[in-house]
């Protein structure tokens, strides 16, 4: 007896996905960020002109010959520069006159300055260590001791410039101690034979009616030292 052939089983295969366009892809994200980017940039642009539109380029500098300002004669204060060009007649002003009506205040203001400056040469010294007063001014409403310490000897000496305990007393020919302030004096003066300077400054508030000042300086802890000045003058508040 003959057996039936078996039949074929015929599998259907499965069809390969289809392959993505990656590269179509790429080109459009690559479009919208550069777009983007354009769009940026051109409103920045945009926003920066607008921005900029109020703002002018600098006056250039009149080219020619200057006469530069002294260097010690330091500022100018705005009230005697208007006062001087309001003194002017009305017109325009080259940059030479300008720069000649600063001159002529800064001239007026150091000889001001000049007559309320008294430069002496007092001097007290103990156990190697000098006390100097320079000179005595005013500037605005305080009158200004220009002082100097040095030390000549072996040990450095240090100082608590303080009106307690009477370490450093400023007082009127009555002997009534008056405020002080003191700027740029060391508080450790080292041993090493230096100048160091440094100001004294005294209210004008009061000295009303004081010709003249007198000074002790003393160190601390120790309080060994006697630093003595007497009869300091006092300059003519200018304006008074």
């Amino acid at each position: 007896m003959t057996r039936p052939a078996n039949p074929r089983l015929r599998v259907r295969r499965k069809p390969p996905p289809p392959v993505q366009d990656s590269s179509r892809r790429n080109l459009v994200l690559a479009v919208v960020v550069l777009t983007v980017g354009l769009g940026t940039a051109f409103f920045g642009y945009w926003f920066g002109q607008r921005a900029l539109e109020d703002v002018t380029s600098p006056t250039p500098v009149v080219q020619g010959e200057r006469k530069l300002l002294g260097r010690s004669q330091g500022l100018l204060k705005e009230v005697d520069i208007l006062a001087t060009v309001a003194s002017v007649p009305t017109g325009e002003i080259s940059q030479d006159e300008l720069f000649e009506l600063q001159e002529e205040a800064v001239a007026n203001e150091s000889s001001a300055e000049d007559t309320s400056r008294l430069t002496i040469a007092a001097e007290a010294t103990d156990q190697e260590v000098s006390l100097k007063v320079d000179s005595v001014l005013w500037q605005g409403s305080n009158l200004v001791l220009q002082v100097s310490l040095q030390n000549r000897g072996r040990n450095p000496v240090r100082f608590v410039y303080s009106p307690t305990f009477d370490l450093l007393v400023v007082s009127d020919p009555q002997g009534n101690p008056l405020r002080t302030y003191t700027e740029g004096l060391p508080a450790d003066l080292p041993d090493d034979q230096e100048v160091y300077r440094g100001t004294i400054q005294v209210s004008a508030s009061d000295l009303e009616g004081v010709e003249s000042l007198n000074l002790s300086l003393t160190d601390y802890p120790d309080r060994s030292l006697a630093l003595n000045l007497r009869t300091i003058p006092v300059p003519a508040l200018p304006g008074g």
